[in-house]
């Protein structure tokens, strides 16, 4: 079917978008069922974009109404035998208005100062039908004066901004930024890498251009090819901002505006930068066989996010070292953090990989007060995992440049079919042999407590434990302006043990007021051989608790690099010159 999409946005500080969508039935077609998809690839939950919808109304080509109903959530069927037309017509119109009111990479958003639209949450498609070279006209209002996307320009008029995409789906996966926003670009190997920023940050020293484009340029060099004739960056800055959503030839990042100016915090955006450029790769094209074709009505669930979230993870931080935006102590830090929030999470226990990829669309993209004690996420031991998977393949004479190569390569061979995990076993022992393949197994399909410090000596590095572990209480507070309220609690720590309960505010300890700053302090007063009476007020009941703290888990403290090349040379075997 081939469709034409006009957007129009008239007063933008309504944040309503006007889509208007052309088309022209078979001639033995009497019904067409118009959707709006309920999630976005890259996304795992289901968002009911439909909800967004204000009005919705069809029409044939001399403007006489054609019947049409809503028979789901998001979706209209255009019926020809019911409408009462006068003058038959296979050519339709369907316009509808659509709320645009939050600013993420996964919605889309309008106000006086720009629009952010994300394909998936405005844009039809047709229940059962290809859509073969949609055009996109964008009409904005006359203040504005850019359009940045992805879409290929077919514009022949300098006053209308006219696009096309090769199907539907190429249509919702290129975002849009409309409005006056900074714009910018650079080129590797010939092509065209466009830079969208929108927001301010403060005053910063860092070449930002300079340092994107050193990214493209390694991580395409890793890949070995570029798979897009023009890539685009849309970037958003704000206060309190983070995110990132990969599409097949751009990415839609979100960052702090005030955390630029620190160094630590920079590359951090940085690590995001290349987190998602990464996936141009790894998702869009390597993928698993779930992820795509998509049905947008309905979940894609895929037990291999190990594979999607967890070698991206692992390789956006081994970007930062091998373009040494880090050093090696810098590095070490990183996985510090990681491992030490990983043995904070009791959910490691109970769901392996597969298990918390399968339920992401449960579980990860709508955490609650349970969610650390029930699952782990992919992204965080699927990282890992991977950093374990380096060490053994490098003991082999290897790296994790090997299984890149190998996936690569079998994409290029079928690029229209996703991967099956045995696959990507089998790749893995082809590398580096089955001993190692069948770890990685393990590491990835059960919940097995993983010797992260045996693979670190391995790396010629040791790891340093905490020696005296501090009071724990086992709860996370949130806090009410003074007032302490907690947030989750963590599976047989003492809070739970004792019976206090996510959603109780801490009044009183030993019938001691306790306001935020108190709290935040209680390791200097409270011991681990002690008991204690937290006074709460439950579902407005108040009542005493007796907590007694402990230990805490085991932490990392630090590493110390014993064999300086050995532990480079892991990090950068078969890196790109």
């Amino acid at each position: 079917m081939k469709l034409s999409y006009k957007i129009a946005i008239k007063n933008p500080e309504n944040h309503m978008l006007q889509v208007v969508i052309h088309g022209r039935k078979g001639p033995e077609e009497n019904e067409i069922s118009f959707f709006l998809p309920s999630w976005s690839p890259g996304s795992y939950l289901m968002r009911e974009y439909g909800k967004n919808i204000r009005t919705f109304k069809a029409e044939i080509a001399n403007g006489e109404v054609l019947y049409h109903e809503q028979v789901d959530k998001g979706v209209y069927r255009l019926d020809w035998n019911k409408s009462q037309l006068n003058t038959p017509s296979d050519e339709f119109q369907i316009t509808y208005e659509i709320y645009c009111h939050e600013l993420t990479v996964r919605t889309s958003h309008i106000d006086r100062s720009h629009a952010f639209i994300h394909g998936p949450s405005v844009f039809m498609g047709v229940v059962g039908k290809e859509i073969e070279g949609p055009t996109l006209e964008i009409e904005f209002p006359p203040l504005w004066s850019k359009v940045t996307t992805g879409l290929k320009d077919i514009s022949t008029k300098r006053e209308v901004f006219l696009y096309q995409a090769k199907n539907y789906d190429e249509l919702i996966d290129t975002p849009v930024e409309i409005g006056c926003h900074e714009t910018d670009g650079f080129r590797v190997e010939g092509i065209d890498h466009e830079l969208a920023f929108y927001g301010g940050t403060f005053p910063h020293k860092w070449e930002l251009k300079e340092d994107i484009k050193k990214i493209v340029e390694h991580v395409s060099k890793t890949m070995r090819d570029i798979p897009y004739d023009k890539y685009t960056f849309i970037t958003h800055y704000g206060p309190g901002l983070f995110g990132g959503l990969e599409h097949l030839n751009s990415t839609a990042l979100q960052y702090c505006s005030r955390s630029m100016t620190e160094r630590k915090k920079y590359v951090g955006f940085l690590e995001l930068v290349a987190h998602e450029y990464f996936h141009t790769w790894n998702v869009k094209r390597i993928r698993p066989i779930e992820l795509g074709p998509f049905d947008y009505l309905n979940e894609a669930k895929t037990r291999m996010h190990w594979l999607t979230e967890g070698l991206t993870s692992f390789m956006d931080q081994l970007f930062m070292y091998r373009l040494d935006f880090v050093t090696l102590e810098e590095y070490l830090e990183l996985m510090k953090k990681n491992l030490n929030r990983y043995y904070s999470i009791p959910g490691r226990k109970f769901h392996s990989l597969e298990d918390s990829s399968f339920n992401s669309w449960i579980k990860l993209y709508r955490p609650d007060e349970n969610s650390n004690n029930s699952s782990i996420s992919y992204y965080l031991k699927g990282g890992l995992v991977f950093f374990v998977l380096n060490i053994m393949m490098n003991e082999k004479g290897k790296s994790i440049t090997d299984l890149l190569d190998a996936l690569w390569d079998g994409f290029k061979k079928r690029p229209e079919q996703g991967y099956v995990k045995e696959e990507v076993l089998k790749m893995i022992t082809d590398i580096a042999g089955k001993d190692v393949c069948d770890y990685f197994d393990t590491m990835i399909s059960t919940t097995n407590e993983i010797d992260f410090e045996a693979f670190f000596n391995k790396a010629g590095i040791e790891v340093e434990w905490e020696s005296a572990p501090k009071v724990w209480l086992g709860l996370t507070p949130k806090f009410l302006t003074d007032r302490v309220v907690i947030s989750q609690v963590a599976l047989d720590g003492p809070a739970y043990k004792g019976g206090l309960n996510a959603g109780d505010e801490i009044l009183a300890i030993n019938g001691l007021r306790t306001l935020k700053d108190g709290f935040n302090d209680y390791e200097s007063y409270m011991s681990a051989t002690d008991s204690y009476t937290f006074t709460i007020s439950r579902l407005g009941y108040i009542q005493d608790v007796v907590v007694s703290p402990s230990a805490g888990p085991k932490m990392i403290k630090g590493f110390k690099v014993v064999d300086s090349t050995k532990a480079s040379q892991w990090l950068k075997a078969r890196m790109p010159q």
